[in-house]
């Protein structure tokens, strides 16, 4: 293990010395690249002894916060449109105590949620894969449901319709050849939904959070991991090169929003330009730059030096915690005042973007507050992995309730707000799953004990 992390650390270095030598960029951004790759191997190879979920986010972290600004900054910036408003020093040594703050909040808490055994799943699972069809089946009706819901039930359904994931993921586990295709339909009614919706965020993270899950079963090797990320990004170029110009036919056109209309949209805008075009990449590279928000909303609080506490904070919280009837006044998801008062941006009510917990922090107490709130999520998020651990002692199968508990807190474009509400609502309604099956679960592990199954 020492010699494999020695010549990662070599593998790291060479990184850093071809982009600095050979493309001239800056040592910061240089490091950005480099630790990206670094979160990127930790990813390949954990993901096959544990489920890497803290891995993965820590990915998309840096994906968002080191790698992709540190390209940004080093293309023509007449073809950037979301430029970011300070130079390479400032914006790094600023996110870096951030990126190593969330990584240590996340680790605060020792947890074995993430090396569950799946053998012990088996043997719960078989002795509930009614139950198990059940969730899957009752989750996908609530999903089908959520056309008909609006106002604050919305997302309460939404949340229960999540439990689809969890019994299809469950019923993998305990017989992958007999419970394959059940994964693959609630999977497959995300993706169309997807493509007629042109909303691609659910699909890609529940397609991810499989592939985690998968990679722990199965153990695929180095090179099947490789080439499937390989395929992973072409996808995610195709996706982005028809994402426009379907919005464009559906949204604002005169087209209705179908598959059929996604797929007559893909068929005349995919080709080798339009995928591997400058426009395309630079799109791409822009959609997964959470840095340009973050650097624009420093920028406008160094000028108004409009430092804030916890003020914000409070808002959120009181969001999250307290039903509309008591608290009138509070903030709605998606809300855009914050964003356009402290990101140097106004943005309409049909444009979705959210200032990111690191915007927050700066926000509320500057640099130091950069890595405070850094701390913060990711100390929330160990919380989060006890809490669900402790759950699994009523049953192993709990711990997937960690995909829909976090599916869209992890996201680093998601509102501190969203993220706040969305964490503890769904541990609440989660909660009360729990608790409703903690006493046939306790009865059957007593059946278990005395048919000698467990000690």
């Amino acid at each position: 293990m020492m010699f494999s992390k020695f010549k990662i650390y070599i593998f790291l270095s060479i990184i850093i010395a071809v982009v600095y030598y050979f493309f001239n960029w800056d040592i910061y951004s240089c490091l950005g690249v480099s630790v990206f790759f670094y979160y990127s191997y930790n990813l390949f190879i954990k993901s096959s002894y544990q489920i890497a979920f803290k891995e993965w986010t820590l990915v998309l972290y840096a994906l968002n916060y080191l790698f992709a600004p540190a390209l940004i900054l080093h293309i023509d910036q007449e073809k950037v449109n979301y430029k970011i408003k300070i130079d390479a020093e400032s914006y790094y040594l600023l996110i870096f105590p951030g990126i190593l703050m969330f990584h240590l909040g996340m680790n605060f808490f020792k947890s074995r949620l993430f090396y569950t055994d799946f053998n012990l799943v088996k043997i719960y699972a078989l002795l509930n894969e009614k139950i198990l069809k059940q969730l899957l089946f009752v989750g996908v009706l609530l999903k089908l449901s959520l056309f008909y819901i609006s106002g604050d039930l919305l997302f309460f359904v939404y949340v229960l319709s999540l439990v689809r994931f969890v019994g299809a993921f469950a019923l993998f586990a305990i017989g992958s050849k007999k419970h394959f295709h059940w994964v693959v339909f609630v999977l497959l009614i995300e993706i169309i939904q997807s493509f007629i919706v042109g909303m691609y965020h659910e699909m890609t993270m529940w397609i991810v959070f499989f592939a985690l899950f998968y990679s722990y079963l199965k153990k695929p090797s180095f090179k099947i991991k490789l080439t499937t990320s390989i395929i992973a990004i072409v996808v995610l170029l195709f996706i982005q090169s028809i994402k426009q110009a379907y919005r464009a036919a559906t949204w604002s056109g005169d087209r209705e929003a179908s598959l059929s209309t996604a797929l007559d949209v893909a068929e005349s805008n995919t080709t080798v330009e339009t995928l591997t075009g400058d426009d395309n990449l630079i799109s791409t590279l822009t959609r997964t730059n959470q840095a340009w928000i973050f650097a624009s909303t420093v920028d406008h609080m160094n000028r108004y030096k409009d430092f804030q506490g916890l003020n914000n904070v409070k808002r959120y919280v009181e969001s999250a915690s307290l039903p509309r009837f008591l608290a009138p006044d509070k903030i709605k998801s998606g809300d855009r005042e914050i964003f356009n008062k402290f990101s140097g941006h106004e943005i309409s009510e049909t444009t979705s973007m959210g200032l990111g917990i690191f915007a927050d922090g700066y926000i509320a107490y500057g640099a130091w507050g950069v890595a405070l709130f850094g701390f913060a999520l990711g100390l929330l998020f160990s919380i989060t992995f006890k809490v669900v651990e402790n759950w699994t002692k009523i049953s192993p199968f709990f711990m997937l309730f960690l995909f829909p508990i976090l599916n869209y807190a992890v996201r680093p474009d998601c509102e501190t707000q969203t993220t706040i509400n969305h964490l503890v609502k769904s541990m609440f309604i989660y909660w009360l799953l729990v608790m409703a099956y903690s006493r046939y679960f306790g009865q059957k592990l007593m059946v278990l004990k005395k048919q000698g199954l467990l000690s």
